[in-house]
């Protein structure tokens, strides 16, 4: 399978620089080589991409033969290599030692072996056998690289949804390769895992930096691995946790070019920023701190001339990783960044519109808010209220639109996106009142102003989102050290925090709503009497069933056919509560999502079954080899799910592309491409009726949110507005 050329470069690499024997010690060694073979892995998919998207050759053929040829050369760079003496291909006999946790204390051994089998396995295996079916990967991450290889460029496209051209895009830059060589999405999901384990790499060398001994640099790696948005990030094709990775490979080889020069350490800091910048900006704004912080250093450590040369470089290098990519917004949007408010293009705005210490404040209190609700409403609520009171004594709306793009609420939601971090917030929050009394240690102690100080300045420039808990995932990562450095600090046994994480945290691991391998949320609501605030559905028979059994309970109607709970229940009700909507059907879907044996087509609708529900009708009317859907959509949705459907069903499915679009994006060179189309998918009946010839129209299928029109004959029509 040709997915494996890109398997086989990271493993050349790591070979290559394993042998180069970068640190004493083996595990350490074995960690660095790791990580310097991922950057430079992420530098030659960069060089691909952007190369071959200069001649529109971005597809499989051209993919094949150009790793094809990169693992050739590597491989002789080896051969060449060993052959003079350079490197011992024989001294790869020490990763024996290192599988076998050749000095590693017992106890210690036990916890890696479990978080190995119960842990990480456990996420390779969903991260390759799982449907890519996370909300937003569907509305633009996978549904810009279906455009990229349908045109064969990364340019700017006809879109109905702007987030797929303007946010940033590296992270699906690494995913392209993967479909490419694949021919599928089957391997999407190792991308964010591959970023998982470098982070959990790098999370210990920087322990070790901080002279963290075996103990120390596993329970800081620990952390990392149990952080409840972290688990669902792994296997997910969002781009959070490839940030998260470069940012902590930034923070790392800061440290490292601090105690020595070097140049490929100086190469490797600068591609970091760059790279997790372009994955995504927040990354620049938790890293704000420690560039201040490094700036310094090296300006007092190396001098003024070394100083120049470093930020010359900076700017060089992220002018070259950003460089096409700002072009290609400029060029249709005005800014470089996103589109600009007074034109047509005029999309969301993230970054917070006020500014002062208050406003800091409430951001602070808000995005903590994130990582304190628990599975129990009434403390929830409680705690929400005494919030909302401390904005009111503040003077702030606490839902401003100039500091919110999402109404605050504290809630505990196991969602792939949103999940919080309760018990790993709260043991930081604990460890940075425990670091007050630590003497001296000035060098850690800046250490955590700067991560600390990157929490605060997030808070400050960015609006609040109920999705923020992965955005804050540096913060986390950064909160892994601080817990292991009180711990060795105080000569406390790791043992007594690592085990209650590793047990705590593997519901995550298993019942990932979007990946179940155990119903355990069902379960877990089902035992502690967990039952919705609000029971919100689309009309129909199963709105009366609902009303019939549950009118007792919640108002009906609702707002927005959402019945709210007219008053909180204590557990013996709620248990009996649980039960009627069990038998309702309430949890139908929570029963059976267990992601073994279940049809691919529904296992990439998990985040979103209404949509399954509504295109399933219409799905076994799309036959024949390579037909095309032209996408109507009054809605700025993405439709990466209703392709990857019919991609599931059909051996050669077509292709799918928007013919409904701003009239001001026929500029772009993609739009004057044809685009032609034997069935047309609409969300919005009164438009299609207007747009469609009638003469041309075979059959229209309908549910209750879509329309699939079947077409007598192709049609190459687009509608602009």
């Amino acid at each position: 399978m040709a997915f494996c050329l890109l398997l086989l470069s990271v493993a050349l690499f790591f070979i290559l620089f394993l042998l180069t024997r970068l640190a004493t010690s083996s595990y350490s060694n074995i960690r660095i080589s790791f990580i310097y073979a991922l950057l430079a892995n992420a530098i030659v998919i960069f060089v691909y991409n952007e190369l071959f998207s200069v001649f529109d050759a971005i597809n499989a053929f051209t993919a094949k033969l150009f790793w094809g040829a990169e693992v050739a050369i590597l491989i002789g760079a080896v051969a060449y290599l060993q052959r003079s003496r350079r490197i011992r291909l024989s001294d790869l006999a020490l990763l024996n030692g290192v599988f076998q946790l050749k000095g590693v204390k017992p106890a210690y051994k036990w916890i890696i072996l479990s978080a190995l089998v119960f842990y990480i396995l456990p996420l390779f295996f969903l991260s390759v056998y799982a449907p890519p079916n996370n909300y937003d990967s569907h509305m633009y991450h996978l549904n810009r690289i279906l455009f990229w290889i349908n045109n064969g460029n990364l340019d700017h496209f006809p879109t109905m949804h702007l987030q797929q051209l303007y946010l940033n895009v590296f992270a699906e830059y690494l995913v392209l390769d993967t479909v490419l060589l694949s021919g599928s999405d089957q391997f999407a999901g190792i991308i964010q895992f591959g970023a998982f384990l470098g982070s959990l790499a790098g999370i210990g060398l920087l322990a070790k930096q901080f002279k963290m001994g075996q103990g120390g640099q596993l329970l800081a790696t620990v952390f990392l691995l149990t952080l409840p948005i972290g688990i669902f990030e792994s296997t997910s094709t969002q781009v959070d946790y490839c940030a998260c990775f470069f940012f902590i490979c930034y923070v790392y080889f800061g440290y490292q070019l601090l105690a020595k020069k070097s140049a490929l350490t100086l190469a490797a800091f600068l591609l970091s920023l760059a790279f997790g910048g372009f994955s995504k900006y927040t990354i620049f704004i938790f890293a704000l701190p420690f560039t201040v912080f490094f700036a310094i250093k090296i300006l007092v450590q190396y001098r003024f001339l070394y100083a120049v040369r470093v930020l010359l470089l900076a700017i060089m290098c992220l002018g070259i990783v950003f460089g096409p990519f700002f072009y290609r917004n400029y060029a249709l949007f005005g800014h470089v960044m996103s589109p600009l408010r007074s034109t047509v293009f005029a999309s969301e705005v993230l970054p917070a519109q006020k500014h002062s210490i208050v406003y800091t404040l409430s951001g602070m209190v808000k995005n903590t808010g994130l990582n304190l609700g628990l599975p129990d409403t009434r403390f929830n609520n409680f705690l929400d209220s005494r919030i909302r009171d401390l904005h009111q004594k503040m003077g702030v709306d606490i839902n401003d639109q100039d500091l919110n793009v999402d109404e605050f609420s504290v809630k505990y939601s196991v969602h792939e996106d949103m999940v919080p971090n309760t018990l790993h917030f709260w043991i930081i929050l604990v460890m940075s009142v425990m670091l007050l009394f630590v003497a001296g240690k000035w060098d850690f102690k800046w250490f955590w102003i700067c991560a600390a100080l990157g929490f605060v300045v997030f808070c400050t420039l960015m609006k609040f989102q109920l999705w923020s808990t992965r955005t804050q995932m540096p913060f986390f990562a950064m909160g892994a050290l601080l817990v292991a450095f009180i711990f060795t600090n105080f000569r406390w046994k790791q043992a007594f925090l690592t085990i209650p994480l590793l047990l705590s945290s593997l519901p995550f691991v298993y019942g990932n709503p979007n990946k179940e391998l155990v119903s355990i949320n069902f379960l877990t609501r089902k035992a502690i009497g967990h039952i919705p605030v609000a029971i919100c559905e689309t009309g129909g028979e199963q709105a009366v069933l609902y009303e019939k059994y549950l009118g007792a309970y919640y108002e009906f109607p609702g707002a927005n056919n959402c019945h709210p709970l007219k008053s909180w229940p204590g557990y013996g009700e709620r248990r009996k509560v649980f039960g009627l909507l069990e038998k309702v059907g309430y949890y139908d879907l929570d029963r059976a999502s267990n992601i073994i044996g279940m049809e691919r087509d529904k296992a990439y609708f998990l985040s979103h079954p209404n949509n399954y529900t509504n295109f399933k009708p219409l799905l076994e009317h799309i036959q024949g080899d390579h037909k095309n859907v032209g996408v109507f959509f009054r809605r700025h949705n993405g439709f990466y799910h209703y392709w990857s459907a019919i991609a599931s069903k059909l051996d050669k499915p077509g292709k799918m592309e928007y013919i409904r679009y701003n009239q001001e994006l026929m500029v772009l060179k993609n739009a004057q491409k044809d685009f032609c189309y034997d069935y047309i998918l609409s969300d919005d009946p009164e438009l299609l009726v207007q747009f469609v010839p009638k003469a041309n129209i075979d059959t229209i299928y309908t549910s209750q949110l879509l329309q699939l029109v079947k077409l007598k004959k192709t049609s190459c029509d687009r509608s602009l507005f």
